[in-house]
């Protein structure tokens, strides 16, 4: 509570006192950038960012390591099914700290909202066999998306450097595909993830929120990871999750610990196996994104202007834009 009164009222109030037009407008029509605090604010707000990430990088993937543990030797003697949040320490760690940071997801496909610990994961994701497509917004995607996906992300040397001891134990439990961006080969890249039934890679090569006209989607390009997909036969499903900058943001300085995510999935996965080409599966990938990113950014938008995700939830989401733009329960295709 502490933390939470902190992070409001002294870091962040620029988030109460600039302008509502920038916040409120709607993501899909390119809105105005969020401005960045500036002076002291913005130097206290990094510095408390620092200390968030230190805490979670360096003595927590120890404490997560001792729950995971004690935990696995108590369902062990009484027989219990485990649980997504204890497979790996990885998973403990990264469901610890959504809930440290007061994560809830609001899931387009099924109406529902929680922040529950195995709640938060894709409903039937363990069910999918194949590679995640997701949007790249902050640091916090490393621990938001493999939890989401349950499965390894593919990250570079240094993302997973500057998390110190939580990267070290992410790739020890293989739920991390580390590369070193210029010496990695894609042929490299590909064996490395052959071990894996699910991995995930962010298609945009960057963090993109902060910059001009990061809520709208861009073009995937049509090398290295996607033409691995193509080459290995692997199906790939889209997930767009709109809001995770508000998590942790690198580029202003801030971390927060209330933040409701908007989530959507595709349909179906797309199949290498369905396109003859590769330009073809390229094209079906890049509408598929777009199409998913519509509706995952129209559904915050139609949530957070007017606070509105109490009758959202209540209808089922069966009355939400996100739903007009063509929501379909795309657990049911992950097979």
């Amino acid at each position: 509570r502490f933390l939470r009164l902190l992070h409001r009222v002294v870091l962040h109030p620029a988030l109460v006192c600039t302008r509502p037009s920038t916040m409120c407008a709607p993501a899909v029509h390119a809105p105005p950038i969020e401005p960045k605090p500036s002076g002291l604010w913005f130097a206290l707000g990094m510095l408390f960012l620092v200390l968030d990430q230190a805490f979670w990088g360096l003595p927590m993937p120890f404490v997560a390591l001792f729950i995971w543990a004690t935990s696995r030797a108590i369902l062990a003697l009484t027989g219990y099914e485990v649980p997504l949040w204890l497979v790996t320490p990885w998973d403990t760690l990264c469901c610890m700290y959504l809930r440290g940071h007061g994560v809830r997801i609001l899931d387009a496909d099924t109406g529902a909202s929680t922040g529950a610990a195995d709640g938060l994961a894709i409903p039937g994701i363990t069910s999918f066999r194949g590679v995640l497509l997701m949007n790249h917004r902050s640091w916090g995607d490393f621990v938001v998306d493999p939890y989401q996906g349950h499965c390894a992300v593919v990250a570079r040397f240094a993302a997973v450097a500057v998390t110190c001891f939580a990267g070290v134990l992410g790739r020890l439990c293989s739920r991390v595909i580390m590369i070193e961006r210029g010496k990695t080969s894609r042929a490299q890249l590909l064996d490395m993830c052959r071990s894996h039934d699910r991995y995930l890679i962010f298609p945009e090569g960057t963090r993109r929120a902060g910059t001009p006209g990061s809520d709208l989607p861009v073009a995937l390009a049509g090398v290295g990871g996607l033409k691995n997909i193509w080459e290995s036969r692997r199906d790939a499903l889209v997930v767009i999750t709109a809001n995770k900058e508000r998590i942790v943001n690198e580029r202003h300085g801030r971390a927060s610990y209330n933040t409701t995510l908007y989530r959507a999935r595709a349909a179906a996965p797309v199949r290498p196996s369905e396109h003859a080409t590769f330009e073809e599966f390229h094209a079906a990938l890049e509408a598929t994104w777009r199409e998913t990113w519509a509706r995952a950014y129209a559904l915050r938008d139609e949530c957070e202007r007017g606070g509105r995700v109490a009758p959202y939830l209540a209808a089922g989401g069966r009355n939400s834009a996100a739903s007009r733009l063509g929501k379909t329960p795309a657990s049911k295709e992950m097979m």
